[in-house]
């Protein structure tokens, strides 16, 4: 196999791999297969491509053919990727701060924007769930003078349960995408701490008013 067929099949697979990235976070997902699926995931990455090539270009070669341009294959994708880490440290400085985010994650599979920069990412389809659950949930405690009195509505504990695991979910899922490295929408870090807030103040005053489990 002509060593610059093997390298354009090695552009387009990694082509193929930033385009990936994007789709899977924009679906709320993690950049690439977690787990135990990330081992067939590499395997299939590293193989399948030049093994499909050489079947189709030296039929005579098949999948022996194939399975020996691997290593030269594997050699082209950490080479591109190196270029690919060396191109997202100068996305890091000089590309536009609103473009930024995309494109490490294209890159590098990491947004890893400062806060500094200003840049405000959009919400996940995971975070967005999250944070309507969460509004839809903390609008049941109306704001305003009639907010302390909250806590004598027959409903109330189910209705604080409700806001509280709702704000549980939308926390760990924030916390996740943190520890990916990738950008979180402000509205979402938002209406966690708004709702985490707001439960506080009503389990206060649920414990002032002799309720017993808020005092736990």
């Amino acid at each position: 196999m002509p060593l610059l067929v093997l390298f354009l099949l090695a552009v387009a697979a990694m082509v193929g791999l930033a385009a990936m990235r994007l789709i899977r976070v924009r679906l709320g997902r993690v950049p690439h297969p977690a787990g135990w699926a990330r081992i067939p995931f590499i395997i299939a990455f590293l193989l399948v491509p030049p093994i499909v090539l050489a079947v189709l270009i030296q039929p005579a070669a098949g999948i022996v053919g194939g399975i020996a341009w691997v290593p030269m294959y594997a050699a082209l994708l950490l080479a591109i990727a190196l270029g690919m880490w060396i191109a997202a440290q100068a996305v890091r400085t000089f590309a536009p701060r609103r473009s930024r985010p995309l494109l490490l994650l294209a890159l590098v599979a990491s947004e890893d924007v400062h806060v500094d920069d200003g840049f405000d990412p959009p919400l996940t389809v995971s975070l967005a769930e999250s944070q309507s659950h969460v509004d839809v949930a903390n609008a049941v405690f109306p704001r305003g003078p009639g907010f302390p009195t909250q806590i004598d509505r027959p409903d109330f504990r189910a209705a604080w349960d409700a806001l509280d695991a709702a704000t549980r979910t939308l926390e760990g899922r924030i916390a996740d995408d943190e520890d990916r490295g990738l950008g979180v929408a402000s509205s979402a870090t938002a209406s966690a701490e708004d709702a985490r807030g707001r439960l506080e103040t009503l389990r206060r005053f649920a414990s002032e008013g002799g309720q017993a489990w808020a005092a736990t």
